[in-house]
């Protein structure tokens, strides 16, 4: 098929001339003036523009410099005169010319260039194929990067729901360090995956060991220790992992050189696995282990500070340490200091007097509320922690009860309220349907499973409101970003410093995470949220994030979700006629 090329020129008999010594080899398309052209370049695929460059109205550069937009791979040609080489010149040095022809031009000499700037479209056009081609492949390797990192993490939770927790967490410290020291885009990309996967040879630990509620004796910690090299391996046969192997293989590496498995020092350790090694000790100082409890902030940075020069990189824990987003966040979280009025704002109860009853029924319609009962009843030691509200409520008593009533307020935040309490009566009603949580326990963490969320726009009001509007992935993935720790994890936080059991916490944790998703209690409270934020029964029953195989974890059908979204409609319309 003959290549299509395009001639312009005001002037008829330059056109007619030009068509002549064209049409016997090409497909040749004339056009009169730039606007011309330009409607048929909106219609033609042309691998060859040849211009005049005087023209009225618009000159021959300026169609090309248009042109270029249309069609950026056709190659282009222009004719002028001697007096203006110099502008076109110009524009062959910015590349949008391929060559310049002057007045009067030589057929022969016009048929060679035309012939030359083929061969050289044909040649852009093989580049731009093979740029093509390259990304898709990269796609296609990236993706199948995403579906083993998928992998890896059901894994991850089937062996171990903590491990997962951890690796999130990591993955986030690790990326926070590495854009405080300046890695670029790419880099970052890496250490995030190496860090979310640093674990991945503990997939082969025995289970006795890996789960053992005691301190390891020095034949299981060589066992454990294994599991860098392990990881290494599974890693690096996947394709594009070669740097995320290396630095999992080298994550347990000290500074000072006594680590392992090869003892390197200083700066011989590749920098992602010395920052993975910073992110990996605080996030286990602050977890709490079977055997010990977790430390608080202050005293793992202490920690970290103790082993800088030793076990770890100096510049590394001080980067660590200059995470003042995070930093703030953790020590808000200090049970005396969380549930402040600068986090609630100003009370909506105020000149009201309120019954013991109704006190009560506002905690369970109150998020922040809730949460501040709830630390305040479980901080007592003369009690077990409780996760019932009405329990946690008589242990306070009236005359506590309304002081602390009195002094938090109402939340003022009026769109978590009621997405809160919808949540909240949503997880009731599936967890009645399903027997997979305690019916009280469910519309507890509905209650509270925002409850991060609301203290990042209590620190952060202006970042918040710059995230509004994203999908839930993507606006997780800034808060990473921002903050070094999304408000999933940190509404976990919040709710351990208010008593609450683990297996309760880390289901808040976990459950924005549909594709990762395998405990069906996480699965619930994921469930209960979309069906609050859902405007009509119609569109919580249709809703393309909850696949077959999701509802089928839980036992239920579209009908279902339907059916309980009106329960919750009409329990919002019941209990906000009751408070007003």
């Amino acid at each position: 098929m003959p290549y299509k090329i395009m001639v312009v020129d005001d002037e008829p008999a330059n056109l007619r001339l030009l068509e002549r010594l064209f049409r016997r080899d090409y497909e040749v398309l004339t056009a009169a003036s730039g606007a011309e052209a330009l409607r048929l370049l909106e219609q033609h695929n042309v691998a060859l523009l040849i211009t005049d460059q005087r023209m009225p109205s618009m000159t021959g550069l300026e169609l090309l410099q248009r042109a270029s937009v249309l069609r950026p791979h056709m190659v282009r040609i222009i004719i002028t005169g001697y007096t203006d080489v110099n502008s076109v010149i110009e524009a062959i040095n910015c590349g949008q010319v391929y060559k310049y022809v002057t007045k009067p031009w030589n057929n022969e000499d016009l048929r060679l260039t035309a012939s030359r700037a083929l061969e050289h479209y044909e040649s852009g056009k093989a580049r731009y194929e093979l740029t093509l081609a390259n990304q898709r492949l990269d796609a296609q390797l990236k993706e199948m990067g995403r579906g083993f990192v998928r992998a890896i993490a059901d894994a991850l939770e089937a062996k171990d729901e903590h491990i997962l927790g951890h690796a999130r967490r990591a993955s986030g410290y690790s990326v926070s360090i590495g854009r405080r020291l300046g890695l670029d885009e790419d880099a970052l990309e890496q250490l995030s995956l190496a860090a979310f996967l640093h674990d991945i040879g503990k997939i082969g630990t025995p289970e006795n060991i890996l789960l053992k509620p005691a301190p390891l004796t020095p034949e299981e910690r060589a066992v454990v220790q294994l599991h860098s090299e392990r990881g290494a391996r599974m890693l690096a046969s996947v394709p594009g992992m070669a740097d995320v192997a290396t630095a999992v293989r080298h994550h347990h590496e000290f500074y000072d050189g006594t680590g392992y498995p090869e003892g390197l020092g200083g700066e011989l350790i590749p920098l992602a696995s010395r920052i993975i090694l910073v992110a990996d000790a605080y996030d286990a100082l602050t977890s709490p282990r079977p055997f010990r409890e977790a430390c608080d902030h202050e005293t793992a940075l202490q920690t970290l500070a103790a082993g800088a020069g030793t076990k770890f990189d100096p510049a590394v824990v001080a980067a660590f340490n200059e995470l003042e987003a995070f930093a703030l966040i953790r020590r808000s979280i200090v049970p005396e200091i969380w549930g402040a009025p600068a986090l609630t704002g100003a009370s909506s109860l105020e000149g009201r007097r309120l019954s013991f009853a109704e006190m009560c029924r506002e905690v369970e319609m109150e998020p922040v509320l809730a949460a501040c009962v709830l630390r305040e009843a479980n901080m007592r030691g003369d009690h077990r922690p409780t996760t019932k509200l009405p329990e946690a409520c008589a242990r306070l008593g009236e005359g506590m009860l309304g002081a602390l009533t009195e002094s938090l307020g109402a939340q003022s935040r009026a769109p978590f309220r009621e997405h809160s309490v919808r949540a909240a009566a949503a997880a009731r009603l599936l967890a009645e349907r399903t027997s997979l949580l305690d019916a009280d326990d469910a519309y507890l963490l509905g209650l509270l499973h925002d409850v991060g969320e609301m203290l990042l726009h209590s620190l952060f009001p202006a970042e918040m409101r710059g995230m509004e509007g994203l999908e839930e992935d993507a606006r997780l993935a800034r808060e990473v970003e921002a903050f070094g720790v999304d408000h999933a994890q940190i509404g976990q936080w919040v709710l351990e410093s208010c008593g609450l059991p683990r297996t309760l916490t880390a289901i808040v944790q976990t459950h924005h995470d549909v594709l990762r998703v395998n405990a069906p209690s996480a699965l619930l409270l994921h469930v209960a949220n979309v069906i609050a934020r859902a405007d009509s029964s119609h569109k919580a029953a249709s809703l393309d994030v909850l696949g077959s195989d999701r509802l089928a974890m839980l036992g239920l059908n579209r009908t279902d979700l339907a059916t309980i979204h009106t329960g919750v409609n009409e329990y919002i319309e019941r209990e906000l006629a009751v408070l007003g």
